[in-house]
């Protein structure tokens, strides 16, 4: 559309474009809009000319000396239209420079101060010259000033009064002028230290609006070095901290940070920075929420759709709650629209308003017929109202199909095509003449692999006078959902209820990922996996190979059926190439895939081992050999395998798998007598088989009669001698043992029976042996007879538990005996034991049982005990 940009001043730039080809308009055009930005990284800025017949503008207050990219478009009442392209560029013009940027003093003394700087923030041009000049703080009459090249950006001030404060001043200089000068104070001092950390930040409920809020602190000491600006973070309810890019002027104490979120709580903190370095973060500010406002998103999936001649139904996706900037209890939708034959002024327009953040719908009753209507709906609450959607047109006078088609049927007709027929929606349900049926179908079933992309519907258009489609180019063996709606000038009616459609079968594709393993000299294993399009039910696979290159001794080709996805293929001959082809079969076989295989070593397997050796014994033959590297991995085990003098092919007598090996036995039970074998070993690890090292002379078996007499000599383990005394041995063992056992039980039983038998008779005498017993008792202690209880005298010669007392003490004489009887013993006197304490008793000392004590006891305690007694009752 012909844009042209001029640039008039260091901050203007005038903008003139040309008509949009009528072809090209899409209605009617009802302004422009002029895109103009200087960093691609950063949106664009644009200017809104609401007046399609203003084909110029000025852009102002842009920066200085600073290329533009300028574009426009045009845009309807239904949106934007495309950018022009391409951008056009465009260089303010140059102008003096701003203030240098980042003064400070590294090095500091009392007699010295060195300040650097950087270019300015706004050079607004080429920098010719930096000038610098400093006095007295107090003193306001310069005392020196000086001009450096553009290279250089440090000066070393010397000669300085100690602990005095000096006002530096740093200018640039273009082609225009010298430019705005940035001061910085110094003081000349030895003690310079980090500045403390400012106060908290104080927030006042007037400081607190929707998207900004103002708060204010106290500064702390310096130390020694003025400061140079400060940090502001801020937190965003329980979130990280967070920086502000604006570096705030070391001389405010208070600060606005602008552009937060409405009804959120922000906390803050702020840090000094002087030539030395940071101080603290402040202690964080108390919590402050910002005010409620209006929504700050529009509403999404805009739709209308007539349902009669003089109503629509507007539908949309609502606002969520995060974007209801704190006041959803009063939010709602505004639906305005607009008739284009009646158009009102914005205060005019018609609009209904639905209560809720949750409403999706409303119908819209009463329109105009014969009459195209603009709808658009803007979200508010209480604050105000938020963003308005693009408008969407409608055409007011038919409506929509109210019916569905009817007697949807599908039948597949090949691997690839599905038929439909279907009758038309009732003449009552049609609401005018229908301009066609759209078809809509989706994949429900596979025989595929899941695939990551997203499956989505499709949808095929055709005329209202069709009643019949076919779907073509389908996937094979897949299961389909078709629906069909019929639709008219205003809109698609209801869709048919679904029906299910499975393409047939077709040739599967060919196997995917075809590999060997276990290869050897004459064998390998073939495994593949199930074709990416299956394309109908997998019956079975044909393997079939052959060799590479034709060979008269042993070229042929075979085929092999097989069900699973792997294959052992044994018979090969020894390093020769092969090629394998693979094919799926579903109700034919599909495409082959085709891969080449050489038997033998592989790479990276190991190296073959050397220096074989054979030696016979009475009934084995003995191989001894040394292992060559291992290859790419550890060698996992070996091949053995043996050769009769006639064959022309090995056989593997075993594969062992417990790691590398220097020697191995084959026992002669493995081979046959009287014959001659050759021997080789082959080591493997995962990646190969090593080369054959081979035997150097064939070994003969002995003859069947000449083993049946070494195996007679050499016995097995069990009929050798060692083995059968060390049986011998063990079985006397266990015999004593159980022996053992039963004497200890019996002669245990024994002893119980006796205690509780002498037990039994001692409680059941009588009271004349009582009393005899009490009376020879007592003349024995006065005649100091010792020999009682050998003397064996009535029950005394009993073991009971009268044998208790001891006789074997002489006591003094006691009065004479009277002829009273003892008093009988009650039967809690009478000491009762288990038969356990019992047992154990007689188990440690078949002679001392709990009716006999050790004669120191009986001496020390008992008789003395009893004398007493005695004396007591005579």
């Amino acid at each position: 559309m012909g844009v042209e940009a001029n640039a008039t001043s260091s901050t203007t730039i005038v903008v003139k474009w040309g008509d949009i080809p009528r072809e090209h308009q899409n209605g009617q055009i009802e302004g422009y809009k002029v895109y103009y930005g200087s960093n691609p990284r950063l949106p664009f800025q644009y200017k809104d000319i609401p007046n399609n017949s203003t084909q110029t503008t000025t852009l102002t207050e842009l920066r200085k000396y600073v290329q533009y990219h300028i574009q426009v478009l045009a845009y309807t009442r239904l949106g934007d239209g495309a950018l022009s392209t391409p951008p056009v560029r465009v260089q303010t013009f140059e102008d003096t420079p701003g203030t240098p940027s980042n003064v400070s003093f590294p090095d500091v003394s009392f007699t010295t101060a060195r300040i650097i700087w950087d270019v300015p923030d706004e050079p607004n041009g080429e920098i010719l010259a930096y000038r610098v000049t400093y006095h007295l703080h107090t003193y306001s009459n310069l005392n020196f000033s000086r001009e450096f090249p553009p290279s250089d950006r440090t000066y070393r001030a010397t000669e300085l009064s100690s602990e005095q404060y000096y006002m530096f001043s740093v200018t640039a200089q273009t082609r225009l002028g010298w430019g705005k000068t940035a001061n910085a104070l110094v003081f000349t001092t030895n003690n310079r230290e980090r500045p403390q950390p400012p106060s908290v930040p104080q927030i006042s409920p007037s400081q607190v609006q929707s998207e900004q809020i103002t708060f204010s602190w106290t500064p702390g000491r310096d130390g020694f070095s003025p400061l140079r600006y400060y940090t502001v973070q801020y937190a965003e309810n329980a979130g990280p901290w967070q920086t502000v890019p604006e570096r705030v002027d070391p001389q405010v104490i208070s600060y606005t940070v602008a552009n937060l979120k409405a009804f959120t709580s922000y906390r803050f903190r702020i840090q000094a920075t002087n030539d030395i370095g940071p101080s603290g973060w402040s202690v964080e500010s108390e919590v402050a929420r910002t005010l409620p406002a209006a929504p700050s998103k529009g509403v999404t999936g805009l739709k209308v759709v007539p349902i009669t001649t003089t109503s629509v139904r507007v539908e949309w996706e609502p606002v969520e709650k995060m974007y209801w900037s704190g006041d959803h209890e009063t939010g709602g939708y505004r639906v305005e629209y607009r008739s284009e034959k009646f158009p009102n002024a914005v205060q005019a327009t018609p609009k209904e308003d639905v209560l809720g953040i949750k409403a999706s719908q409303v119908v819209l009753k009463d329109l105009t017929r014969n009459c195209n209507y603009d709808i658009v709906v803007v979200p508010f609450n209480s604050q105000g109202s938020g963003p308005s959607s693009p408008p969407v047109a409608v055409y007011v006078g038919e409506a929509v199909p109210t019916g569905e088609p009817q007697g949807v049927v599908g039948q597949a007709v090949s691997a690839t095509e599905v038929r439909l027929d279907w009758k038309p929606p009732q003449q009552s349900q049609q609401n005018g003449d229908l301009l066609g049926y759209k078809i809509f179908y989706l994949v429900t079933d596979t025989p595929q692999e899941e695939e990551e992309n997203h499956v989505e519907e499709e949808l095929e258009v055709v005329p209202a006078t069709y009643n019949s489609h076919s779907l073509v180019f389908l996937d094979k063996f897949t299961e389909y959902r078709i629906q069909i709606l019929a639709f008219n000038p205003a809109g698609d009616g209801p869709r048919s209820k679904s029906i299910t459609v499975k393409t047939l079968q077709g040739l599967p594709g060919p196997p995917c990922n075809v590999r060997f393993s276990d290869i050897t000299m004459t064998s390998l294993r073939v495994t593949w996996d199930p074709p990416k399009k299956r394309n109908g039910e997998i019956k079975g696979y044909v393997v079939s190979y052959e060799t590479a290159e034709q060979n008269e001794r042993f070229s042929k080709q075979v085929k092999q059926k097989v069900t699973g996805t792997s294959l052992l293929i044994q018979t090969l001959e020894e390093e020769i190439t092969y090629t394998f082809s693979v094919r799926a079969l579903t109700y034919d076989y599909g495409p082959s895939v085709t891969e080449n295989v050489t038997t033998g070593p592989q790479d990276g397997s190991p190296a073959k081992p050397k220096d074989l050796m054979m030696s016979k014994s009475v009934s084995s033959v003995d191989m001894h050999w040394k292992n060559g590297p291992s290859g790419k991995g550890p060698i996992l085990g070996y091949y053995i395998q043996s050769k009769r003098k006639d064959d022309t092919r090995w056989q593997t007598v075993t594969r062992t798998n417990n790691g590398p090996l220097e020697d191995f036995t084959i026992s002669y039970q493995n081979l046959l007598p009287s014959t001659s074998y050759t021997f080789r070993v082959i080591a493997y690890n995962r990646y190969g088989i090593s080369y054959p090292a081979y035997s150097d002379d064939p070994v003969l078996t002995p003859s069947k009669l000449y083993l049946e007499y070494g195996y007679l000599q050499q016995k097995p383990f069990y009929r050798q001698t060692w083995f059968m005394v060390a049986l011998a041995a063990a079985s006397i063992i266990i015999i004593i043992m159980i022996i053992a056992v039963l004497c200890v039980k019996s002669k245990s039983y024994k002893y119980k029976q006796e205690a509780q038998k002498t037990l039994e008779e001692s409680m059941a005498m009588d009271l004349d042996d009582r009393q005899e017993l009490a009376v020879e008792l007592y003349r024995s202690r006065r005649a100091g007879a010792p020999t009682m209880s050998a003397g064996g005298c009535g029950t005394l010669g009993k073991r009971s538990t009268l044998g208790r007392k001891s006789l074997g003490h002489h006591q003094p004489p006691g009065p004479p005996m009277l002829g009273k009887s003892p008093p009988r013993p009650s039967p809690a006197s009478v000491a009762y034991h288990s038969d356990e304490e019992s047992l154990k008793g007689y188990d440690e000392n078949p002679d001392d049982s709990s009716v006999t004590e050790k004669p120191s006891e009986i001496s020390s305690t008992d008789s003395q005990g009893s004398e007493s007694e005695n004396d007591s009752e005579f």
